[in-house]
């Protein structure tokens, strides 16, 4: 999975929630950043408020409703930085 493959994994289901009203960064796997602000989405490493970070496995499993998203950041397979109540409010992105 490419930047381009996740954030049109993204585009729906942030026009689905809302958009966010805070900055939130996503870095998923080596590669990807992806910085998402009302329902604007960019490939950018910008100053967010809440950071989550995971492997490109843990994402497909996010997305693919695989795994327990509050289990996965108990075990580390999920990070955040910064304000967790974003984080907390993303858990229903997907």
């Amino acid at each position: 999975m490419n930047t381009q493959d996740i954030i049109n994994t993204f585009s729906p289901a942030v026009e689905k929630f809302g958009g966010f009203p805070s900055p939130v960064k996503f870095k998923i796997g080596e590669d990807s950043v992806i910085h998402i602000l009302g329902n604007e989405i960019v490939a950018e490493d910008k100053d967010a408020e809440c950071t989550i970070s995971m492997s490109v496995e843990t994402f497909s499993q996010v997305v693919s409703g695989g795994i327990d998203v509050m289990g996965a950041v108990m075990e580390g397979d999920i990070t955040v930085e910064g304000d967790s109540a974003i984080a907390i409010s993303v858990q229903g992105l997907f």
